[in-house]
Formats: C-alpha cells, structure tokens, sequence
C-alpha cells in the first residue's frame, strides 16, 4: 500500500513539475491590468447605459457563458435578448457600485460590483432589481472580453 501512495506522489509530483508556471507580475503590470479591466468594465456599463445592443454584446467572448440566477445561459442566448430587449427599453440606468478588479495572470481578471438597475419599458413596465455580478475578463489579442458572468436579481427593499 506505501508503494503504491508513494508511487502516485511521485507521479503527481513529476506531472506538476512539466505544468509551466506563469511568470510572476509585477506591482506595475498588475495595475496595467486592474486598470484595463476597470476600464473595460465601465465600458460596459457605458454600452447599456448607451441602449447599445451591439456595443453590449461586443464585450463578450464568442464562447461566453452565465449562470443568470441560477440558470446557465450561452453567448447566443444573452446576445439574442440584449439584441430583442435594448430597443424596448425607454429608460435604463445601470446603477454599479463597489467595482472591484483582481488581476489572475497577464490574460485574466475578474471584476465584480452591486448593481441597482430601473428598467422602463415600451409600455411602462418598470423592472426593477439589485443584486451581485461577477464577471470574468480574458485578453484575446489586444481586447479583454468576458468569457463568465453571474448574476443575482432580488427585488429592492
């Protein structure tokens, strides 16, 4: 039995050890990076608070995905609905707070802020939610896109 424990420690030892490591960031690159995230961020907050459908859905990655209150979507789903819903919208003010970056390497970052969003439709429905987002940003070439999101909407208080 102690060969065999030894035996799969050696294994997983020898395996880490042909995993290439990321070069360690340094105090400027990762505040390069924390503020191109943010950057980005606000970006999209700006697209939806601008009722742009294609700004919106140009944030995210081709192979994008969200847990949206519990439910898993893909990119087709969200980029169809932001692309059906933007239009009916009057009046949309994407209200963020607390945005936070945390840089995970050179290409990865995640952001995440409170949201308080009032929604007017059309017809004056008013859709109203606060909640939690999280949103994982990956570098593809000289953009960063979010390839994860996931979001929580409670009714106000």
């Amino acid at each position: 039995m102690r060969a065999r424990c030894f035996h799969l420690l050696l294994c997983l030892g020898l395996g880490a050890g042909c995993v290439r490591a990321e070069p360690e960031l340094t105090d400027a690159e990762r505040a390069a990076i924390a503020a191109a995230v943010d950057s980005a961020t606000r970006a999209f907050q700006a697209a939806e608070r601008a009722h742009d459908a294609e700004r919106t859905v140009a944030h995210l990655a081709p192979d994008f995905t969200m847990l949206l209150d519990g439910v898993r979507v893909g990119y087709d789903s969200v980029a169809a609905n932001t692309r059906r819903t933007m239009p009916a919208i009057v009046h949309f003010e994407p209200a963020w707070s607390d945005i936070q970056v945390r840089v995970l390497g050179p290409r990865a970052a995640v952001s995440s802020f409170l949201f308080r969003d009032s929604i007017v439709l059309q017809g004056g429905e008013v859709v109203a939610a606060r909640g939690p987002t999280t949103l994982v940003w990956e570098r593809r070439g000289t953009d960063w896109l979010i390839v994860y999101a996931d979001a929580d909407h409670y009714p106000f208080p």
